[in-house]
């Protein structure tokens, strides 16, 4: 990936959205708790972490990722998922994340009345 940008971030946020379906919120989540404490996970994120401090976030197998460089790319990754995802609306991600898990299972909860 080239030098960081908020234009590559959004598009990796939107290939997110666009392929993880129901779960997005948590992909999207788990990005920000890997960037905020990068090791090398598994799960809705895969981190790699590299000698040189950068990582790579990898949202299923067929993520080509998104590479943070240093700590300063994933400090302003960081702040772009905060502003983007909780705006005025809500005070940190955590809260964010607990909205989406309640928007998802009533959602469930509307289908299964439904089916």
């Amino acid at each position: 990936m080239e030098p960081w940008t908020l234009a590559q971030v959004d598009q990796w946020l939107n290939w997110i959205h666009q392929h993880q379906g129901e779960f997005d919120y948590r992909y999207i989540y788990f990005a920000y708790l890997a960037a905020r404490f990068p090791d090398p996970l598994g799960g809705e994120i895969t981190t790699t972490v590299d000698p040189d401090g950068s990582c790579l976030l990898q949202a299923g197998g067929h993520d080509r990722g998104l590479r943070l460089a240093d700590e300063r790319e994933r400090a302003l990754f960081i702040e772009h998922l905060e502003r983007r995802y909780c705006g005025d609306r809500y005070p940190n991600m955590q809260e964010w994340e607990a909205a989406e898990h309640e928007a998802f299972l009533e959602e469930r909860a509307q289908w299964r009345r439904l089916g």
